[in-house]
């Protein structure tokens, strides 16, 4: 069998199209159509259906992907070891939360590109669950997020465990979260519902037989800082994210729980995937950063 195929079959996945794995693979479509009609001929299978205008994976074709992914970390392996002792290449794709990259990432991405010029660095911005997901389907090499659940699965690198403060404009410093069976008619400004402070908050709040007014969900950070100190409700945030803020009193912060509650920032890679150097040197800057408690 032709290992290139598998390559091809693998970028299709991860690109969503037979026409973004040719741009990825740097070849035509026609060549990525032809390296799939032989793999399923060689196979006896029918790996993908087309649904309208899209092709997705047959259930044999699901089936298929985790020996796939298993065989290109062995390629990967192999080129590793040829290329010990030279300057890191290649690409790294790293997935992160938004608020870890938003106010921390930015002196590790530089320090990254400081000792590895020559990777090409692609990140993206999930939500924590989604970034678990990828690592396990190996649709990205690091993930920098906070922990949700054990997985087997994944080599986990803890980096911080940042604190999460309630915090609301100086007009609503009196508002009472302490006491139990209540509403209290105030709106919750927070991101979507996988967000892991936000389920951390909720959660207390059904312990404490609390209710609101409402949630108003967005996305950036910011915008719900803003919202916030304009006295449009509470949110419930990780302190570095706010520190500023409580700092000039355009925040303050609520008390809430004692001692405060914590998450815990990871770096996390596929147990079974091979550390690049670039894999290397990027955990190590991320290391390095949360010694340097920036």
């Amino acid at each position: 069998m032709d290992l290139r195929r598998f390559v091809t079959l693998k970028t299709v996945v991860e690109e969503g199209s037979f026409l973004l794995a040719s741009q990825k693979l740097c070849c035509t479509q026609s060549t990525v159509t032809f390296h799939i009609q032989q793999l399923e001929q060689e196979l006896s299978l029918q790996l993908f259906e087309k649904i309208g205008r899209r092709m997705r994976l047959t259930e044999s074709g699901k089936k298929l992907m985790p020996h796939v992914y298993e065989l290109t970390r062995v390629i990967d392996t192999i080129r590793q070891a040829a290329r010990q002792g030279s300057e890191p290449e290649g690409e790294l794709r790293v997935a992160s939360g938004e608020t870890l990259l938003a106010y921390k990432m930015p002196r590790v991405l530089q320090r990254f590109k400081e000792r590895a010029p020559r990777v090409k660095l692609s990140l993206q911005s999930l939500n924590c669950y989604t970034i678990r997901d990828a690592l396990l389907d190996d649709r990205v090499d690091l993930g920098v997020f906070y922990r949700v659940g054990n997985d087997e699965a994944l080599h986990m690198q803890a980096i911080s465990e940042p604190s999460l403060v309630l915090v609301a404009s100086p007009a609503r410093q009196e508002i009472d979260f302490r006491h139990t069976d209540r509403h209290i008619p105030v709106s919750f400004v927070i991101n979507e519902p996988q967000c892991v402070f936000r389920q951390i908050f909720e959660e207390q709040l059904r312990k404490r037989r609390i209710t609101l007014e409402n949630t108003i969900e967005l996305w950036s950070i910011e915008s719900i800082k803003q919202c916030v100190a304009a006295n449009l409700g509470v949110s419930f945030l990780p302190r570095f994210t706010v520190e500023k803020e409580l700092l000039s009193g355009e925040l303050v912060e609520l008390p809430f729980s004692e001692p405060l509650l914590t998450i815990n920032a990871i770096c996390a890679h596929h147990a079974g995937k091979v550390i690049s150097p670039a894999m290397k040197i990027f955990m190590e800057c991320l290391q390095e950063n949360a010694e340097s408690g920036q």
